[in-house]
């Protein structure tokens, strides 16, 4: 858990390690825009920028600042997955309190649901390209009707308070070439890379549209992190311009997520 403070404004961002990741977590100050942000592990800029860069979370919050011209503080509440992120919205979850603070909240999960996977226990009992059409179907609607859960376990915890709701689309880091990533989704057979790659491609597509309808319905605005990365039809690598190992954005990622966010409509919470 990070928490971050940024005054309105006048801030200058500085790059360096973002947050930490221990210690108890301080009570929210009244006084500050409440800037949440609910994540799988591409939150945490050290995990694609061990060398240390700004983290889109932090910009986006000093964004934040500087439009509503009150300070910002974020604070990141980890979810592996579509699951974990139903877990953490609910009354009883352990986040429960930061996130019935936040003025602004950002949901990026599902980069680790979009494949089908038997360990999970939804949508395919097979993996890969052995897949059906209609346990792909049913899978996505399962996770569909999860995502419903996290949307409308935000908004109770949230009441009837001012608040900016985004959702992100889930980019592809599975088509990254099996020559450059040896251990990567398409090194699992070479000689059928171009089935493959269609294969994620088609998972990734199906997945967003989904997740994009979902988001809309409850009242979220999209961020599409899916497009600016992998292009209009979802074919292009995010390697080696906005990750360095096929998942966790480097710098050049990050700086595009927290531009793409700036994007967003703040004037729910404008003072």
């Amino acid at each position: 858990m990070w928490r971050v403070v940024v005054a309105a404004a006048t801030v200058a961002l500085t790059l360096g390690a973002c947050g930490g990741d221990g210690g108890a977590r301080p009570e929210p100050s009244a006084d500050t825009v409440q800037v949440v942000v609910i994540g799988d592990s591409l939150i945490n800029p050290k995990n694609g920028c061990p060398e240390g860069c700004t983290g889109f979370a932090e910009q986006f919050t000093d964004h934040v600042a500087s439009v509503v011209g009150t300070p910002a503080e974020y604070q990141t509440v980890p979810a592996g997955g579509v699951p974990e992120a139903v877990e953490a919205v609910s009354e009883t979850g352990t986040e429960s309190s930061t996130l019935a603070a936040a003025d602004v909240v950002v949901v990026e999960v599902g980069f680790n649901n979009a494949l089908p996977d038997p360990g999970t226990g939804i949508g395919c009992g097979t993996w890969f390209l052995d897949t059906e059409p209609g346990c792909l179907a049913e899978g996505v609607a399962t996770y569909g009707d999860l995502y419903d859960e996290v949307f409308s376990g935000l908004k109770s915890l949230r009441g009837d308070r001012p608040t900016v709701y985004i959702a992100t689309t889930t980019i592809n880091g599975n088509i990254t070439p099996a020559e450059s990533f040896p251990d990567g989704l398409l090194a699992l057979d070479p000689t059928r890379e171009p089935e493959m790659r269609q294969w994620a491609v088609d998972a990734y597509n199906r997945w967003d549209t989904m997740l994009t309808e979902r988001a809309r319905a409850a009242g979220f605005q999209i961020v599409d992190l899916y497009h600016a990365m992998n292009g209009p039809d979802g074919t292009k690598t995010n390697w080696p311009e906005y990750t360095d190992d096929g998942a966790h954005p480097n710098r050049a990622g990050h700086d595009l997520i927290a531009s793409l966010l700036a994007r967003a409509d703040l004037s729910a919470i404008s003072r």
